[in-house]
């Protein structure tokens, strides 16, 4: 299996949280110097000061957690989705945060968007609905955003993502190429358990010693074959995202596994 990722953009992203984070650990520091009275404070204004940096302490915080979570968590959700899919044919191809998805599968079998979740607890999984076991209670949500472990609406994502890189497919191959994205949620945690009960969209896990696995869910799709691509459309589609990232000055870094 080809991988093309943007590892400009991951590093960015990592550099980012770590930047926030400590931006958020001076103004801590400043306003306990401002309030402590440690700082003389010779203009009144400056009294005000700890009423404006509170605010913008919790959102470098909340902003530099979020970003941790996603980009900066271990193991990495690139690795884990590579390793999860390791042994697949060499004609498929892995895009890695370059497209509208951060994690899109290329194949003949079908093309896929796969919209992670990083959570290490208890889900039901029934038609549409989410039930997060743990965020239960008065004050489960509470604890679940402060530390930037929302669920949020999987679904509503994966289907919203699918659609903006169909607009990729279609631009590539044309609309009456047939090629139609599945829209998939992968759960990068081997702790995390899952109970799946009719899905809206396919729910599975990365490692593909769960079940549901993602490598299992490719190999044995067995949809319309009007929903594959050939091989000259694999090859079509891959140049043409080539191309897109090209125009755009962006780079990727290639590997094979």
């Amino acid at each position: 299996m080809r991988v093309f990722i943007n590892q400009r953009r991951l590093n960015r992203s990592r550099q980012l949280a770590q930047v926030l984070f400590i931006v958020s650990i001076a103004i801590l520091l400043g306003t306990m110097a401002l309030t402590s009275g440690i700082v003389p404070i010779k203009n009144p204004i400056l009294y005000a000061a700890p009423l404006v940096l509170m605010p913008v302490l919790l959102i470098t915080i909340m902003n530099s957690i979020w970003l941790t979570n996603y980009y900066g968590r271990t193991p990495y959700a690139e690795d884990v989705v590579r390793s999860g899919l390791k042994g697949l044919d060499k004609r498929t191809i892995l895009y890695q945060y370059m497209l509208p998805a951060d994690h899109v599968v290329v194949s003949l079998r079908g093309i896929y968007t796969l919209t992670t979740r990083f959570q290490e607890t208890q889900f039901k999984i029934d038609g549409s609905e989410w039930t997060d076991h743990k965020a239960r209670g008065p004050f489960g949500p509470l604890f679940r955003y402060l530390k930037q472990e929302r669920l949020g609406k999987p679904f509503v994502q994966a289907t919203r993502e699918a659609h903006d890189v169909q607009k990729i497919v279609n631009e590539a191959l044309g609309t009456n190429s047939g090629v139609v994205v599945q829209p998939t949620v992968v759960f990068l945690s081997d702790k995390a358990a899952l109970e799946i009960i009719d899905p809206q969209l396919p729910v599975v896990h990365a490692s593909p010693k769960k079940n549901p696995s993602l490598k299992t869910l490719l190999r044995e799709d067995r949809k319309d074959r009007l929903t594959g691509l050939t091989l000259e459309q694999l090859e079509t589609l891959h140049r043409s995202i080539q191309a897109l990232y090209t125009a755009a000055g962006q780079s990727f870094v290639e590997s094979e596994i």
